[in-house]
Protein backbone atom coordinates (compact mmCIF):
# COMPACT_ATOMS: atom_id res chain seq x y z
CA UNK A 1 0.00 0.00 0.00
CA UNK A 2 0.92 3.37 -1.05
CA UNK A 3 1.93 5.93 2.27
CA UNK A 4 0.34 9.08 1.85
CA UNK A 5 0.24 12.24 4.34
CA UNK A 6 -1.97 14.93 4.42
CA UNK A 7 -1.54 18.49 6.40
CA UNK A 8 -4.04 20.40 8.29
CA UNK A 9 -6.51 17.71 7.85
CA UNK A 10 -8.95 17.33 10.88
CA UNK A 11 -11.65 19.24 8.61
CA UNK A 12 -12.58 20.56 5.21
CA UNK A 13 -10.16 19.91 2.29
CA UNK A 14 -7.34 18.22 4.06
CA UNK A 15 -9.84 15.74 5.78
CA UNK A 16 -11.32 14.85 2.34
CA UNK A 17 -7.74 13.91 0.89
CA UNK A 18 -7.37 11.33 3.67
CA UNK A 19 -11.09 10.33 2.51
CA UNK A 20 -10.61 9.98 -0.79
CA UNK A 21 -7.03 8.63 -0.71
CA UNK A 22 -7.98 5.84 1.71
CA UNK A 23 -10.51 4.91 -0.93
CA UNK A 24 -7.98 4.94 -3.19
CA UNK A 25 -6.03 1.78 -1.13
CA UNK A 26 -3.30 4.74 0.21
CA UNK A 27 -2.28 4.05 4.69
CA UNK A 28 -2.90 7.76 5.27
CA UNK A 29 -0.89 10.03 7.58
CA UNK A 30 -4.17 13.01 9.01
CA UNK A 31 -2.10 15.81 10.71
CA UNK A 32 -3.68 18.64 12.79
CA UNK A 33 -2.37 20.88 15.37
CA UNK A 34 -5.21 19.41 17.73
CA UNK A 35 -4.49 16.07 18.38
CA UNK A 36 -8.08 14.97 19.57
CA UNK A 37 -9.32 16.47 16.32
CA UNK A 38 -6.79 14.21 14.17
CA UNK A 39 -8.00 11.20 16.47
CA UNK A 40 -11.93 12.11 15.67
CA UNK A 41 -11.23 12.92 12.45
CA UNK A 42 -9.18 9.66 11.92
CA UNK A 43 -11.19 7.44 13.70
CA UNK A 44 -14.31 8.41 12.05
CA UNK A 45 -12.62 7.29 8.62
CA UNK A 46 -11.41 4.17 10.18
CA UNK A 47 -14.77 3.00 10.49
CA UNK A 48 -15.39 3.38 6.76
CA UNK A 49 -12.50 0.72 6.79
CA UNK A 50 -9.83 2.69 6.03
CA UNK A 51 -5.94 2.93 6.94
CA UNK A 52 -5.62 6.27 8.56
CA UNK A 53 -3.31 7.10 11.73
CA UNK A 54 -3.93 10.50 13.44
CA UNK A 55 -0.74 12.39 14.27
CA UNK A 56 -0.32 15.70 15.72
CA UNK A 57 1.43 18.47 13.55
CA UNK A 58 1.95 22.28 13.77
CA UNK A 59 3.45 22.93 10.63
CA UNK A 60 5.19 25.85 11.99
CA UNK A 61 7.35 23.46 14.11
CA UNK A 62 10.30 22.27 12.76
CA UNK A 63 10.91 20.04 15.69
CA UNK A 64 7.57 18.08 14.82
CA UNK A 65 8.01 17.94 11.93
CA UNK A 66 10.89 16.16 12.44
CA UNK A 67 9.95 13.85 15.05
CA UNK A 68 7.05 12.61 12.36
CA UNK A 69 9.43 12.33 10.00
CA UNK A 70 11.18 9.73 12.80
CA UNK A 71 8.21 7.96 13.11
CA UNK A 72 7.16 7.39 10.00
CA UNK A 73 10.39 6.28 8.67
CA UNK A 74 10.26 3.74 11.79
CA UNK A 75 6.80 2.82 10.95
CA UNK A 76 6.65 2.90 6.92
CA UNK A 77 10.01 3.91 6.09
CA UNK A 78 9.02 5.53 2.74
CA UNK A 79 6.03 8.10 1.98
CA UNK A 80 4.97 8.22 -1.44
CA UNK A 81 2.49 11.12 -1.52
CA UNK A 82 2.63 14.76 0.38
CA UNK A 83 -0.12 16.95 0.55
CA UNK A 84 0.71 20.12 2.08
CA UNK A 85 -2.69 21.50 2.96
CA UNK A 86 -2.02 23.20 6.01
CA UNK A 87 -2.53 27.09 5.65
CA UNK A 88 -4.56 29.90 7.19
CA UNK A 89 -6.13 32.91 5.37
CA UNK A 90 -6.30 36.37 7.95
CA UNK A 91 -9.62 37.24 6.39
CA UNK A 92 -10.89 34.24 8.82
CA UNK A 93 -9.58 35.39 12.40
CA UNK A 94 -12.38 36.00 14.42
CA UNK A 95 -10.99 39.01 15.80
CA UNK A 96 -10.63 41.39 12.51
CA UNK A 97 -8.34 44.31 14.26
CA UNK A 98 -6.00 41.19 13.85
CA UNK A 99 -7.02 40.69 10.10
CA UNK A 100 -6.43 43.77 9.60
CA UNK A 101 -2.98 43.96 10.35
CA UNK A 102 -2.38 41.09 7.20
CA UNK A 103 -4.95 42.51 5.52
CA UNK A 104 -5.03 46.52 4.70
CA UNK A 105 -1.49 48.59 3.50
CA UNK A 106 -2.10 51.05 6.97
CA UNK A 107 -2.65 48.64 9.17
CA UNK A 108 0.50 46.04 8.38
CA UNK A 109 2.12 44.50 10.75
CA UNK A 110 5.84 42.33 10.26
CA UNK A 111 4.66 39.92 12.86
CA UNK A 112 1.55 39.16 11.74
CA UNK A 113 2.64 39.26 8.20
CA UNK A 114 5.65 37.00 8.94
CA UNK A 115 3.13 34.15 10.60
CA UNK A 116 1.47 34.05 7.35
CA UNK A 117 4.29 33.19 5.40
CA UNK A 118 5.69 30.96 7.80
CA UNK A 119 2.62 28.63 7.91
CA UNK A 120 1.89 29.59 3.98
CA UNK A 121 4.96 29.48 2.39
CA UNK A 122 7.71 28.20 4.49
CA UNK A 123 6.41 25.28 5.99
CA UNK A 124 5.77 23.30 2.79
CA UNK A 125 9.16 23.16 1.91
CA UNK A 126 10.08 22.12 6.14
CA UNK A 127 8.25 18.90 5.38
CA UNK A 128 9.75 18.06 2.59
CA UNK A 129 13.19 18.88 3.93
CA UNK A 130 12.49 16.35 6.85
CA UNK A 131 10.33 13.63 4.84
CA UNK A 132 13.24 13.87 1.95
CA UNK A 133 14.91 10.24 3.02
CA UNK A 134 11.63 8.94 2.79
CA UNK A 135 10.22 10.25 -0.12
CA UNK A 136 13.62 9.16 -1.95
CA UNK A 137 12.14 5.52 -1.24
CA UNK A 138 9.32 5.78 -3.17
CA UNK A 139 8.58 4.47 -6.92
CA UNK A 140 6.46 7.72 -7.83
CA UNK A 141 7.56 10.55 -4.78
CA UNK A 142 4.89 13.05 -5.49
CA UNK A 143 4.53 16.60 -3.73
CA UNK A 144 1.19 18.33 -4.01
CA UNK A 145 1.08 22.21 -2.13
CA UNK A 146 -2.33 23.68 -2.13
CA UNK A 147 -2.17 27.13 -3.41
CA UNK A 148 -4.90 29.24 -4.66
CA UNK A 149 -5.85 31.47 -7.72
CA UNK A 150 -5.46 34.53 -5.46
CA UNK A 151 -1.78 33.37 -6.39
CA UNK A 152 -1.90 34.46 -9.84
CA UNK A 153 -0.03 37.67 -10.13
CA UNK A 154 -2.15 37.87 -13.63
CA UNK A 155 -4.88 37.27 -12.80
CA UNK A 156 -4.99 39.50 -9.18
CA UNK A 157 -7.95 41.84 -9.65
CA UNK A 158 -8.14 43.76 -6.76
CA UNK A 159 -5.99 45.40 -3.74
CA UNK A 160 -4.99 44.30 0.09
CA UNK A 161 -5.42 40.69 1.04
CA UNK A 162 -1.38 41.40 1.31
CA UNK A 163 -0.84 37.89 3.73
CA UNK A 164 -2.46 35.61 2.22
CA UNK A 165 -1.94 36.88 -1.29
CA UNK A 166 1.60 37.14 -0.69
CA UNK A 167 2.11 33.80 0.70
CA UNK A 168 0.55 32.03 -2.02
CA UNK A 169 2.71 33.62 -4.32
CA UNK A 170 5.57 32.77 -2.67
CA UNK A 171 4.72 29.68 -2.33
CA UNK A 172 4.76 29.33 -5.95
CA UNK A 173 8.27 30.51 -6.51
CA UNK A 174 9.78 28.51 -3.40
CA UNK A 175 7.98 25.42 -5.36
CA UNK A 176 9.27 25.63 -8.82
CA UNK A 177 12.68 26.52 -7.14
CA UNK A 178 12.49 23.41 -4.96
CA UNK A 179 11.36 20.92 -8.11
CA UNK A 180 13.98 22.03 -9.82
CA UNK A 181 16.63 21.23 -7.05
CA UNK A 182 15.22 18.06 -6.51
CA UNK A 183 13.63 17.27 -10.03
CA UNK A 184 17.18 14.70 -10.29
CA UNK A 185 15.85 12.71 -7.82
CA UNK A 186 12.89 12.13 -9.21
CA UNK A 187 10.51 13.70 -7.18
CA UNK A 188 7.92 15.75 -8.74
CA UNK A 189 6.81 18.99 -6.65
CA UNK A 190 3.40 20.63 -8.09
CA UNK A 191 1.29 23.58 -6.82
CA UNK A 192 -2.41 23.24 -7.49
CA UNK A 193 -5.66 25.28 -7.75
CA UNK A 194 -8.43 23.10 -6.01
CA UNK A 195 -10.82 25.56 -7.66
CA UNK A 196 -13.89 27.69 -5.05
CA UNK A 197 -14.38 25.10 -2.63
CA UNK A 198 -17.39 25.04 0.18
CA UNK A 199 -15.32 24.69 3.30
CA UNK A 200 -15.08 27.19 6.24
CA UNK A 201 -12.29 29.14 4.08
CA UNK A 202 -14.37 29.41 0.83
CA UNK A 203 -17.84 29.47 1.81
CA UNK A 204 -21.25 27.92 0.93
CA UNK A 205 -21.16 30.05 -2.44
CA UNK A 206 -18.27 28.22 -3.83
CA UNK A 207 -18.19 26.15 -6.88
CA UNK A 208 -17.01 22.78 -5.39
CA UNK A 209 -17.83 20.44 -2.71
CA UNK A 210 -14.51 19.11 -1.04
CA UNK A 211 -15.51 15.60 -2.42
CA UNK A 212 -15.42 17.13 -6.08
CA UNK A 213 -12.40 18.98 -5.52
CA UNK A 214 -10.19 16.47 -4.35
CA UNK A 215 -11.44 13.96 -6.53
CA UNK A 216 -10.68 16.44 -9.32
CA UNK A 217 -7.10 16.83 -8.29
CA UNK A 218 -6.50 12.96 -7.49
CA UNK A 219 -7.84 12.48 -11.15
CA UNK A 220 -6.17 14.61 -13.11
CA UNK A 221 -2.95 15.45 -11.20
CA UNK A 222 -2.05 12.98 -8.44
CA UNK A 223 -2.93 10.18 -11.28
CA UNK A 224 -1.41 12.02 -14.03
CA UNK A 225 1.24 14.09 -13.54
CA UNK A 226 5.03 13.60 -14.55
CA UNK A 227 8.39 14.40 -13.53
CA UNK A 228 8.66 17.02 -16.83
CA UNK A 229 5.51 18.82 -15.04
CA UNK A 230 7.60 19.22 -11.72
CA UNK A 231 7.36 22.67 -10.74
CA UNK A 232 4.01 23.69 -12.47
CA UNK A 233 1.40 25.59 -10.93
CA UNK A 234 -1.47 23.56 -12.12
CA UNK A 235 -5.56 23.82 -11.99
CA UNK A 236 -7.58 21.33 -10.71
CA UNK A 237 -8.48 20.00 -14.20
CA UNK A 238 -4.83 19.64 -14.46
CA UNK A 239 -4.49 22.10 -16.98
CA UNK A 240 -1.42 24.57 -16.34
CA UNK A 241 -2.67 27.83 -14.28
CA UNK A 242 -1.54 31.46 -14.81
CA UNK A 243 1.36 32.53 -13.19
Amino acid sequence: MKVALVTGAAKGLGLEWCHQLGLKGYKVILTARNFEQAQLAASELNQQDLVIYPKALDVANESEIEDLASWATELFGRVDLIVNNAGINPKDYADKSRMAKAFNLSQLDYQEMLQVIQINSLAPLMMVKHFLPLLKKSEKPLVVNISSWLSSVSQLSFGGHYGYVGSKNLLNVLNKSMALELKNEGIICVNVNPGWVKTQMGGQKATFTTEESVKNLIKNIVEKVSLEETGSFLNFDGSPHPW
